[in-house]
């Protein structure tokens, strides 16, 4: 049986390399400060902390050169955009979001899957590009008021960002992404939406290019 599933494994590569050979894919690393919010149902909006994200990506542009300006991508990243301490306004029934209340660990991963459009044209050093997608946002939130808990919610994506061909395949870019996602603590009783603006600088390796 194993046998069997690696010829079939290898006879996959073996049609599929002249195609993977000709494709455009890359892969990137990237990190920035990201200014997030988390606005919940009961106090409105929690101040939170500025922080840095860091993450990666791996994309695919398609070879047909009458499409080569469309691509997916892969991206995923880190931020801890922790909860600071502050008062909050004594209403509603959650005693844990009420009047002063210590900070929080709030840590947030990210995975995305993007659709992408961008400038077509080899000759150009400088690449803008734009992309809309959807993925999974696992926020972590713990210490202070809030009880230890993942949240698992789906999130909606937003990015737009310029690259500079320092040669044929490297290329520095610089990336605005916009994420937002609806977070349920259910040991703490607390819903929150969570919207995040980030200023990605990072640099981007192309395959078959």
């Amino acid at each position: 049986m194993f046998r069997r599933q690696l010829g079939i494994l290898v006879g996959l590569v073996i049609l599929c390399a002249p195609a993977l050979a000709h494709a455009e894919n890359y892969v990137g690393f990237a990190v920035g400060p990201n200014l997030a919010t988390l606005d919940t149902t009961d106090v409105g909006k929690l101040d939170l902390q500025n922080n840095l994200a860091f993450g990666g990506k791996f994309g695919h542009y398609f070879d047909d050169r009458g499409f080569n300006w469309f691509g997916l991508e892969v991206d995923m990243y880190r931020s801890a955009s922790n909860v600071k301490a502050q008062t909050l306004p004594r209403q509603g029934t959650n005693l844990l979001l009420s009047g002063p209340i210590p900070g929080s660990d709030f840590l947030v991963h990210s995975l995305a899957f993007n659709a992408l459009v961008r400038v077509t044209g080899y000759q150009y050093k400088v690449e803008p590009y734009a992309g809309l997608g959807i993925g999974l946002n696992m926020g972590n939130i713990s210490d202070g008021n809030f009880r230890p808990e993942a949240s698992f919610a789906p999130s909606f994506n937003v990015l737009a960002g310029v690259k500079y061909y320092l040669t044929p395949k490297i290329a520095p870019f610089i990336e605005y992404k916009y994420n937002f996602a609806h977070f349920t603590f259910s040991r703490s009783n607390v819903t929150a939406d969570y919207r995040a603006n980030l200023f990605m600088f990072g640099v981007a390796y192309h395959f078959g290019r």
